[in-house]
């Protein structure tokens, strides 16, 4: 064989090879509002370059809308979704109840229960269900409920006030009618202008989203931010199984998303400390037994009626808050 031929048949070759590569990578639908320019799809182009060193191929596809991302995943136009813990429940409400009305107060509970996830040989079989992997989570702040009246600082204050709510969000409608409130279905394009025109009394998100959203708008001089956390938002990086057999794959994308956890908490911090003091509102203490009974209800509730929260799941994070606190009137019960 000639030399030309031989160099034509090996640039043939690695062609092929270099086509196959393109076409074996895995597409990783990633919804974050800022689209390309947002943190959290610089932190999954990290997360690609990362992956790669474990011959995983990853094309990171930006959404800014998350019901799309996620019906691309639904309908394998994706191998892998990044959304939020409520939109992605129906595949597996093991991790996704991380989520859970006031279960986990702090940011030091959370990361406990996140460390617990990621090494835990027990809850690494619980993160995979159905032929779907949860192979990452990112926190990305404590919800509190923003009120244009600042006054609302009791659960039965709640009643008849017309909160923003994502229809979608089953654990916010069920705690929505549990306080009274009246439901105004909204996703989170909407929140913000539902809010500050005045068209709802409340809505919830957590710190970062104020600034994006004008939420000052909606404040403006009577409003405030009460300060206890109803639930720790994610985002959870969703994968199909087959897509993804590199062995190992998944605890070691488990792991990339532990090492960058606190870095993201930071960032929430950040968020929260920029928001002026003025609007946050301290709940009095005689307040907050009614607010841990309407959060224990729904979410007994959500777990057995509805099969939104997973047993184990809100046991764990039960034992984590008596351990922190033993004199919590929920030690006593077994409830959850």
């Amino acid at each position: 064989m000639s030399i030309i031929k031989k160099l034509a048949l090996t640039a043939s070759c690695l062609l092929g090879l270099s086509v196959s590569n393109v076409s074996n990578a895995q597409t990783l639908c990633v919804f974050d509002p800022g689209g390309k320019a947002g943190d959290y799809y610089r932190l999954m182009d990290s997360y690609a370059l990362e992956a790669s060193s474990w011959g995983v191929k990853l094309e990171i596809k930006a959404y800014t809308d998350e019901e799309t991302a996620v019906k691309d995943y639904e309908a394998k136009q994706c191998d892998g979704v990044v959304a939020t813990g409520v939109r992605l429940q129906r595949f597996n409400n093991f991790s996704t109840s991380i989520e859970a009305v006031g279960a986990l107060s702090t940011y030091p509970l959370l990361t406990d229960m996140v460390k617990t996830m990621t090494t835990s040989s027990g809850a690494a079989k619980k993160m995979s269900k159905d032929g779907h992997d949860t192979v990452g989570i990112i926190p990305i702040g404590a919800i509190y409920l923003f009120v244009r009246d600042r006054s609302i600082d009791t659960v039965s204050e709640l009643a008849g006030k017309r909160i923003a709510t994502m229809d979608y969000d089953k654990p916010s409608v069920v705690m929505v009618e549990k306080v009274g409130a009246i439901m105004v279905p909204a996703d989170l394009g909407s929140i913000g202008p539902k809010f500050n025109n005045g068209d709802v009394d409340a809505c919830y998100v957590s710190a970062p989203a104020y600034q994006p959203f004008e939420l000052f708008k909606g404040l403006g001089d009577k409003g405030g931010i009460v300060k206890l956390p109803l639930a720790q938002a994610t985002l959870q990086v969703l994968v199909r199984s087959e897509a993804f057999p590199t062995p190992d794959f998944a605890a070691k994308s488990r792991q990339f998303f532990w090492k960058e956890f606190q870095s993201n908490i930071d960032i929430v911090k950040k968020a929260e400390k920029d928001i002026p003091s003025k609007y946050w509102i301290e709940l009095p203490v005689s307040s907050l037994p009614g607010f841990d009974e309407m959060f224990q209800n729904t979410r007994v509730e959500l777990r057995d009626k509805h099969g939104a929260y997973h047993p184990m799941m809100l046991k764990v994070m039960r034992d984590l808050r008596c351990s922190n606190d033993g004199a919590r009137a929920e030690c006593a019960e077994n409830k959850e």
